[in-house]
């Protein structure tokens, strides 16, 4: 595994086919913001965070997310211009946490994770049990919920 931060590979923010032809470089394709972010949430919630675990499969065991990192162009997942294209985006789920008490939690201290390079985050229609956060410039000094 190639440990990109204190608690996260870069198999976790990268597909299996990017990891396979890049390794470690795999990093060129991620924003180091949104590798803070992860840690960041990680470190604030103290639970495990799910990226892309399809590193980790194990007969009977998950390993079924793989493009909620960065995204290949040719991906079916997704919108065409997705801040996961671009390397500025990651969808998570933490355990023992439904998506929405981790939204809420994260509107609610909106300048902490602001401080850390969040800028948007999706609406819970559009990501029910999951959150979507990025680091797109949207020149605002709140965080963007997009999809309402």
């Amino acid at each position: 595994m190639g440990n990109i931060i204190t608690n996260f590979d870069i198999e976790e923010f990268v597909p299996p086919e990017v990891f396979k032809d890049f390794g470690m470089n795999s990093k060129w394709f991620i924003n180091k913001i949104v590798v803070n972010l992860a840690q960041f949430i990680r470190d604030y919630f103290e639970k495990t965070v799910t990226i892309n675990n399809w590193s980790y499969w194990k007969p009977g065991m998950g390993g079924n997310y793989k493009e909620r990192g960065f995204r290949l162009p040719d991906s079916k997942t997704g919108a065409k211009l997705s801040q996961h294209r671009l390397g500025n985006a990651c969808d998570f789920s933490i355990k023992g946490l439904t998506a929405d008490e981790v939204r809420a939690e994260i509107m609610k201290f909106g300048d902490e994770f602001l401080d850390v390079g969040l800028t948007t985050m999706e609406s819970a229609q559009f990501s029910p049990t999951w959150c979507h956060i990025d680091c797109r410039n949207t020149g605002l000094n709140k965080i963007l919920i997009v999809g309402k």
